[in-house]
């Protein structure tokens, strides 16, 4: 019986995107704590679908640490909607707005979390280099974990292909002081 529901429910995810666009991502990003200097490597993976809606639902897991094998691993997973609003585009500038649960492994600790993205996207050199300007605002569900905080990103994004997309994201956060971080971040993307 169990087969027989696990079937159902892959054939109807299967029907549910057929006709929307499958995509995968990975990324690697240098985080610096603004207050000691430390810094950390932090690697993620994303699978995602996106509809001719504007809607995006996705699952992103990550892992950091100071250096590859070394110090403490700090391990997360997130479930991520997100709306871009294409029909009141103007100039081809697309507001976007998303929402996160996940939850943080750290060496002395785990919780979970909650986010709220928001931001614009627009092209700079036509369909081929777009610029995206947002923010997020992150907090714990039990505030007794300290990972409140406010950050503000520019990533440029290049579409090598029409399937093929390579990201370079800026970003500061600001609020509890484990959290102010400056991060760059280079991305991969492929849509099936």
């Amino acid at each position: 019986m169990k087969l027989v529901k696990s079937m159902v429910v892959g054939l109807a995810f299967v029907a549910g995107t057929a006709s929307a666009g499958v995509y995968t991502s990975v990324e690697v990003s240098n985080e610096e704590a603004r207050a000691t200097g430390d810094t950390n490597v932090k690697y993620g993976v994303v699978v995602g679908v996106k509809d001719k809606s504007g809607m995006d639902y996705s699952i992103k897991v990550d892992s950091s640490q100071a250096k590859i094998g070394d110090g403490s691993l700090s391990n997360g997973a997130e479930v991520r909607a997100k709306k871009t609003f294409t029909g009141i585009s103007v100039y081809d500038v697309k507001p976007y707005v998303g929402v996160r649960v996940g939850h943080k492994i750290k060496a002395d600790t785990d919780f979970s979390h909650y986010a709220v993205d928001y931001g614009i996207k627009f092209p700079i050199i036509g369909k081929i280099v777009h610029l995206d300007i947002g923010g997020r605002y992150r907090n714990a569900f039990d505030t007794d974990n300290t990972m409140k905080s406010n950050r503000a990103h520019a990533l440029v994004s290049w579409n090598l292909t029409k399937q093929d997309t390579v990201g370079v994201r800026y970003s500061q956060a600001y609020g509890d002081v484990s959290e102010e971080k400056n991060a760059w971040r280079l991305s991969y993307t492929r849509s099936f």
